[in-house]
C-alpha cells in the first residue's frame, strides 16, 4: 500500500463504498422481484408454459443475486484488505498493483501479469 498516497487510499475507499452501497441495492431489488415472481397470481390463467417461464425467470434473478453476493463479499473483503494494510499489494507475486488497475478495478487482488496466468490456468 505504500504506492498509494492518502489520497489514492481515501478515493479507492470511496469506490468501494459506492459498490458496496450499490451491490447491497442489487440484491435487494432482485431480492423482491424474485419475491413478486413467486407469489400465485390468481387473476392470471396459468399454463405450463408460464409456469416455466415464471421458474426460468426465478432461476435468472437468483444467479444475478448470486453474482451479486459474490461481488459484495469481494468488496468486503478488499475492504479487510485495506483496514490491515495489505490492499494494493498482489496475492501472487506480492508486487504492487498499480494504481491504474486498482482505479479501474478497486477489488483487483492481483497484477495484471499474474491475473492473466490465473486466467490461463482456468482455460482448458
Amino acid at each position: 500500500m505504500k504506492h498509494l498516497t492518502d489520497a489514492d487510499r481515501h478515493l479507492l475507499a470511496d469506490r468501494l463504498q459506492a459498490m458496496k452501497r450499490s451491490a447491497v441495492d442489487e440484491i435487494r431489488g432482485t431480492s423482491s422481484d424474485v419475491e413478486a415472481t413467486l407469489q400465485p397470481q390468481d387473476h392470471e390463467v396459468q399454463n405450463h408454459a408460464d409456469e416455466a417461464e415464471a421458474e426460468r425467470l426465478g432461476d435468472v434473478r437468483f444467479a444475478e443475486i448470486e453474482i451479486d453476493r459474490a461481488r459484495l463479499l469481494d468488496i468486503e473483503q478488499a475492504e479487510q484488505r485495506m483496514a490491515a494494510g495489505r490492499y494494493g499489494v498482489c496475492m501472487d507475486c506480492g508486487d504492487p498493483i498499480p494504481r491504474e488497475r486498482l482505479l479501474a478495478q478497486p477489488i483487483a487482488v492481483r497484477c495484471a501479469a499474474c491475473q492473466t496466468a490465473a486466467e490461463n490456468k482456468l482455460r482448458p
